[in-house]
C-alpha cells in the first residue's frame, strides 16, 4: 500500500531559468491529503496536469488564465521519485530554476523532508499497451507491476547509440544527470529565444568528440539518463504516481506529452465504460 505524502515544512529554492535567463524563486508548501501537486503564480493555481500543458518545445510548460510557468519537468521528476503527492509550489518568476541542470539540488533537500500521510495514494497503473509514433521517435507504455523506464538514443557524436533502464529504488542512477546540448545546436537554440540562462554550470555541453564541462560526464551515458529523468517528470502530469513499463526511442517532451494524453484518455474511457455498465441485483 502506497500512502500519500507531503513535506514536513516549507522550503524554497532560487536560481536562474535556463530558457528565460531570469532569476526566479520557488516556495514549496506542505498540503493536506487529496490536494495533489499544483503550482501557484500571481494569484492563479495551475494543477500539475497534462490538461494545462502549453508548450513542449525544449521544456514542459504549464499555463492557466494567462499565467505560464516554464520548465516544470525536473522538479516534478524529483517529486515523482520521492512519492510526494500533495504540495503547492509558488513560483516567483517565469521559470522553475534550473539549479545545476539535474534534479540533485532539489532531491538532496527534499528527500529528508517527506512526510507520509494517512490516506492511501491513488496510482496510475497502465492496463493496456499505448504507443505513439512521431517522425523519427517512438514511445510506448505497457502494463507492469512496477515502474520501469527505458530510453534508447542515437547521438551524432562520441556517444553513438545508448540505452539505459531505470527502476524504482535506484534514484541515484538518474538524479545527477544534467540537461544537455551539442555545440552545433547552441546557435539554433539562441535564435529560437531559448537557452538564455544556459552555461557550463547548469548544462552538459558536448561536441563531436569532447565534453566542454571541466568536470566531464557524471555518468558515461549521462544524456540517456537525463532523458529518463525527463520522462519521469512528464509522466507525473498524469496526477498520480506511475506504475508501468515505458520504452522511448529518441523521444522528447512533445512525444512524452502525447503518451500522457493517450494514457489519460484511455483511463477516462475505461472509467466511463465501467460507470455506464448495467448494474444487476439479486
Amino acid at each position: 500500500m502506497v500512502k500519500e505524502k507531503t513535506l514536513k515544512e516549507e522550503v524554497s529554492f532560487e536560481g536562474v531559468g535556463i530558457h528565460t535567463g531570469e532569476k526566479s524563486k520557488v516556495i514549496l508548501f506542505p498540503e493536506e491529503e487529496g490536494t495533489g501537486i499544483r503550482f501557484f503564480k500571481e494569484g492563479v493555481f495551475i494543477p500539475a496536469s497534462y490538461e494545462f500543458v502549453v508548450n513542449t518545445n525544449h521544456s514542459t510548460d504549464l499555463g492557466r488564465e494567462g499565467k505560464v510557468i516554464k520548465t516544470v519537468e525536473h522538479i516534478l521528476s524529483v517529486l515523482h521519485l520521492l512519492g510526494v503527492t500533495n504540495l503547492t509550489i509558488e513560483v516567483k518568476g517565469e521559470e522553475i530554476p534550473i539549479m545545476d541542470g539535474s534534479g540533485w539540488e532539489f532531491y538532496k533537500v527534499l528527500k529528508n523532508l517527506t512526510l507520509e500521510q494517512d490516506k492511501e495514494a491513488e496510482i496510475f497503473k497502465v492496463e493496456e499497451m499505448v504507443e505513439v509514433f512521431k517522425e523519427n521517435s517512438y514511445i510506448r507504455a505497457m502494463p507492469s507491476e512496477e515502474l520501469e523506464i527505458t530510453y534508447e538514443g542515437e547521438f551524432n557524436n562520441f556517444l553513438g547509440r545508448r540505452e539505459f533502464t531505470f527502476r524504482r529504488g535506484r534514484e541515484e542512477d538518474i538524479v545527477l544527470a544534467r540537461t544537455f546540448c551539442f555545440d552545433w545546436e547552441i546557435e539554433f537554440i539562441k535564435k529560437a529565444g531559448l537557452g538564455k540562462g544556459g552555461s557550463l554550470e547548469n548544462t552538459l555541453v558536448m561536441g563531436k568528440e569532447k565534453v566542454y564541462n571541466p568536470d566531464g560526464l557524471r555518468y558515461e551515458d549521462e544524456p540517456v539518463r537525463h532523458k529518463v529523468f525527463d520522462i519521469l517528470g512528464d509522466l507525473y502530469l498524469l496526477g498520480k504516481p506511475f506504475v508501468g513499463r515505458v520504452y522511448s526511442f529518441r523521444g522528447g517532451h512533445s512525444i512524452n506529452y502525447e503518451l500522457v494524453k493517450r494514457l489519460a484518455e484511455f483511463e477516462k474511457s475505461q472509467r466511463i465504460s465501467v460507470e455506464k455498465a448495467p448494474q444487476y441485483t439479486t
